[in-house]
């Protein structure tokens, strides 16, 4: 734990920690998924669009998730916007729910950041 954190409520502290967990997870299981296809001989490559996609989800995601370890707010706000654009670029409805999942700690991150903004802005701290 980090001296910022120590002297944190515990409620906010628990809800960076779940966040953290969340993301971790969810970044080792794409990060496999992306492994094992990028190693599959039988895959063809990627076309531009498909680029596109992938640096949206897994690339964009991953990245704002590592970012929000050390700027919360910041790595929050990158990993659901690459979620929210990657399924706006996608168009398929049937990718919602499980995309809604993945962008959880997304959302715990930005709520965390806002929270910690306002105290900072409220105390002067």
């Amino acid at each position: 734990m980090s001296e910022s954190e120590k002297g944190l409520p515990r409620g906010r502290r628990a809800l960076l920690w779940t966040a953290r967990i969340m993301a971790t997870l969810i970044v080792l299981f794409v990060l496999t998924m992306a492994v094992g296809y990028a190693v599959n001989p039988n895959e063809p490559m990627p076309e531009d669009f498909e680029i596109l996609l992938l640096a949206l989800f897994p690339v964009g995601m991953c990245v704002g998730y590592i970012l929000a370890w050390w700027k919360p707010l910041a790595g929050g706000i990158v990993s659901v916007a690459a979620i929210v654009v990657f399924l706006v670029a996608l168009g398929e409805a049937d990718m919602l729910a499980i995309m809604s999942f993945l962008g959880v700690p997304g959302v715990l991150f930005i709520v965390y950041g806002v929270r910690s903004r306002d105290e900072v802005v409220a105390t002067g701290r």
